[in-house]
């Protein structure tokens, strides 16, 4: 059986000399490049054409998710799974709308990220391996629409002006206000822009 080839993109050093070493041991996976940068690992999948890219979702240039979004609008189908430090629904379902394949917190076990490589590099889609440490509520998840509003929410337009960006009225605006707040479990425009920020839509 071939072996699954990996790129590896996380900007802490110390991080990445650990899963190397880890990796080490598994006789089905070699790392084949590594990187600190979102923008640098864009380049490493192009050129080496890995079975699968393990990205951090916080790193400088472009971010994990960023970064997948970019090779998804390239058309590139290289299976990608997330590393975070949150237990975050908006987070995972960011993960979900950018066209990531796995989703791992890193304080989880080495032989849970080892398993959802496997796993991801056989053509599955995981993005459970959060939900089986925190199972989340189906009505946590937002819509592509809803993420929209978060984010111009967060760069302080009102519900007028993201009614005409949008082409929608300032009532289907408020009910999309509703329904993220009640979603989230969140009550004021403050706490939204705060969490859109901490989640990197705002």
């Amino acid at each position: 059986m071939p072996l699954i080839q990996l790129v590896i993109a996380d900007d802490h050093a110390i991080f990445r000399q650990g899963l190397r070493s880890l990796i080490a041991m598994a006789d089905d996976c070699e790392i084949v490049g590594e990187c600190s940068r979102g923008d640098e690992a864009l380049v490493l999948i192009r050129k080496l054409r890995p079975t699968l890219a393990i990205l951090d979702i916080s790193m400088p240039g472009l971010d994990g998710l960023s970064t997948v979004a970019a090779l998804r609008r390239e058309g590139d189908a290289t299976p990608v799974v997330i590393l975070t430090t949150h237990d975050d629904p908006l987070m995972l379902e960011r993960a979900r709308v950018s066209g990531a394949n796995g989703y791992v917190n890193k304080e989880f076990a080495f032989e849970q990220l080892l398993q959802t490589i496997r796993n991801v590099a056989d053509g599955s889609v995981l993005l459970d391996a959060a939900e089986q440490s925190a199972p989340l509520h189906e009505g946590h998840f937002l819509t592509d629409r809803e993420l929209e509003v978060i984010r111009l929410v967060a760069c302080g337009m009102s519900s007028r002006l993201i009614g005409e960006s949008l082409g929608i009225s300032n009532k289907t605006v408020d009910n999309h206000r509703t329904n993220i707040m009640n979603k989230l479990r969140i009550h004021t425009t403050a706490e939204l822009v705060r969490y859109a920020i901490k989640v990197g839509l705002g």
